[in-house]
């Protein structure tokens, strides 16, 4: 009980104290040991999957090269050519927020497209606000798709095992990147004429408006060697359990050797813009790994203490044999927690409980932890809390529109969306479950 309240305090503090969450969970790690008899240093750092802290790494190494060659912004920019209003040319930005978040992280895409959004919205006369927080919600809901866009995939992988082509298709049936995909579409079609009625009369913009963007820069080694290292990445994670090789492993070697060789091409090429390498290493975010491998020790006490192993008791007692019924409350239940608790938070939590409530019961988990993974994600967009993401897109709004925005305009976009999101991924995501069950 007292690992227990160590844990929720610190994700309370996570949550509300105005100071970085990453130094709040390391400190929260340093009181949960000192306070356990049995729950050592040695223990918690034993406790992180060193696995996925490293996919992590070598994901991110190539994310900033990506970033810093121009690609994103680009893509943006032929888009605005094709399109005619700024409407068309939002839904264009947050399409390719949604679909770059399957392989950079969010943080990252909101500081590329955000921004870019923004201004868009000032040039047009319509709210920054709404162009902010749907890139925001765009970027955090697909990265759960496939294996290398953020930490629950990645979770998914270190916990239960789970490889790149099992995100496409699981067992005979669509899994992550399809069910996602349609899901985040549809969802976008659904609110796409509500977000544009509200702010047309607000900004006395038009959203019929045509936007001309101006050609950003691009570097086209940087881009093309970057690109080239994912698609390397992605083939030889597809095939990993043929390798033997761990996918942290893969990801950093692959990372490396795309740095070598643009290290390699910036020296011998003079007048380039190759980004250099400690440039690359010093935009990374690494306030999140810190976070991350914070949040694994923090687990880890939860572990060792008994704890995820009396909840496991508790939610097997509440999982019937039905498997839609069983699917049904676990995925609606983290829905309800991660909107208030930061979903990696919860994820992992879960996570690991369901592989013990697994045990326990001798059934097979693979319906559950979908449902952590895509309810954990698509809960979030509810608050910042859930996503901390979000509150970069919140900063970025309020920025340009000079004054601090109320939380009931925010939520007012993020609710909605979090709500039919839910809804619709709750009911596609049932026809294929039963396909899971092994």
């Amino acid at each position: 009980m007292l690992l227990l309240a160590v844990f929720v305090f610190t994700i309370l503090l996570v949550i509300v104290a105005p100071y970085e969450r990453a130094l709040i969970a390391l400190f929260g790690v340093i009181v949960m040991v000192l306070v356990s008899a049995s729950y050592t240093f040695g223990d918690a750092f034993k406790s992180v999957d060193w696995n996925v802290i490293m996919i992590l790494f070598g994901m991110w190494m190539l994310s900033g090269y990506l970033s810093k060659s121009g690609l994103p912004q680009y893509v943006v920019f032929i888009l605005s050519t094709r399109v005619g209003s700024y409407s068309a040319l939002l839904l264009s930005i947050i399409l390719v927020a949604g679909f770059i978040t399957l392989f950079v992280d969010n943080v990252l895409v909101i500081l590329l497209l955000g921004g870019l959004a923004v201004r868009v919205a000032l040039r047009a006369g319509m709210d920054p606000l709404v162009a902010a927080m749907t890139v925001g919600l765009a970027a955090n809901y697909m990265g759960t798709a496939l294996l290398l866009g953020d930490l629950p995939p990645q979770m998914l992988h270190g916990i239960a095992g789970a490889e790149f082509l099992d995100f496409i298709w699981f067992r005979g049936a669509p899994s992550s990147l399809p069910l996602l995909s349609l899901s985040f579409i549809l969802t976008l079609l659904t609110l796409y004429p509500l977000w544009f009625k509200a702010t047309r009369t607000r900004m006395g913009g038009d959203a019929s408006s045509t936007i001309e963007l101006e050609a950003p820069k691009l570097d086209k080694i940087t881009a093309f060697v970057a690109t080239f290292g994912f698609i390397a990445f992605i083939v030889l994670a597809s095939i990993r359990p043929m390798l033997g090789v761990e996918l942290g492993a893969l990801a950093v070697s692959v990372a490396t050797a795309t740095s070598v060789l643009l290290e390699l091409l910036r020296y011998n090429f003079k007048g380039n813009s190759i980004p250099a390498f400690e440039d690359v290493l010093r935009d990374m975010e690494w306030r999140v790994i810190i976070f991350y491998i914070s949040l694994f020790m923090l687990v880890g006490g939860l572990k060792a203490g008994g704890v995820i192993d009396e909840v496991s008791r508790i939610v097997a007692s509440y999982i019937e044999r039905d498997i839609l019924l069983s699917y049904t409350l676990v995925y609606w239940v983290t829905a309800l927690l991660s909107t208030v608790v930061e979903h990696d938070a919860v994820i992992l939590f879960l996570l690991k409980s369901l592989k013990e409530t697994g045990g326990i019961l001798g059934l097979d988990p693979w319906p559950h932890y979908w449902a952590v993974a895509w309810a954990g994600t698509l809960g979030s967009n509810a608050t910042i809390a859930g996503a901390p993401a979000l509150y970069l897109s919140l900063v970025i709004a309020e920025k340009a529109r000079g004054t601090r925005i109320s939380w009931i305009e925010w939520l007012k976009i993020t609710i909605p969306f979090t709500i039919i999101s839910l809804l619709i991924h709750y009911i596609l995501s049932i026809i294929v479950v039963p396909y899971y069950i092994d």
